[in-house]
């Protein structure tokens, strides 16, 4: 779920009874990070985590875009930064972090098991946009070409927006 899904995830998180330890974005941007200050008041114990190369977009307008996006500007910190090959443990669930820079230059995916939870990075059938600040097509195709496209065929990909699709349907489109 996005930031701005602040009602879908109070439901998630109230219906299924979880307690909120992580919330962690996969880039700055302002449509992702929504909702960050009524989390922060909501659940104080839970950490929002980013990649360290993303981590000054938080509060900064001309990267996040809250502006462009017409959203209210959060400017939280994270609490905690993470890189890439770093490993989120959440009980006994380990959540890889891989970067892929492109979207944003911190922008990055998160595997657990055979999910990988793509941001902005990997649509279905394309890839997010790369002419904002700190954004790069390079960056982005060399992201899933080398990084992305070495996953296994079976690997569920749920993106920040639109449908989910797997590896082995993108890597058709890849090679």
């Amino acid at each position: 779920m996005r930031g701005g899904d602040i009602d879908k995830i109070y439901n998630y998180v109230n219906n299924v009874g979880i307690k909120l330890r992580y919330v962690v974005l996969t880039h700055c941007h302002g449509d992702h990070i929504a909702g960050l200050k009524a989390i922060r008041r909501d659940f104080p114990r839970a950490s929002i985590i980013i990649n360290e190369t993303d981590k000054d977009g938080m509060t900064d307008a001309s990267i996040n875009m809250c502006d462009f996006l017409g959203l209210e500007e959060n400017f939280i910190t994270a609490d905690i930064t993470v890189k890439d090959g770093d490993v989120i443990n959440i009980g006994n669930i380990k959540a890889q972090i891989i970067h892929t820079p492109g979207h944003t230059a911190g922008s990055m995916c998160i595997l657990i098991n055979d999910a990988l939870f793509s941001g902005d990075t990997l649509f279905k059938g394309t890839y997010g946009r790369t002419d904002l600040k700190t954004g790069s097509e390079r960056d982005i195709k060399w992201s899933i070409k080398d990084k992305l496209m070495k996953l296994p065929n079976n690997t569920i990909v749920y993106p920040g927006h639109g449908a989910t699709t797997i590896i082995s349907d993108e890597r058709v489109r890849w090679e």
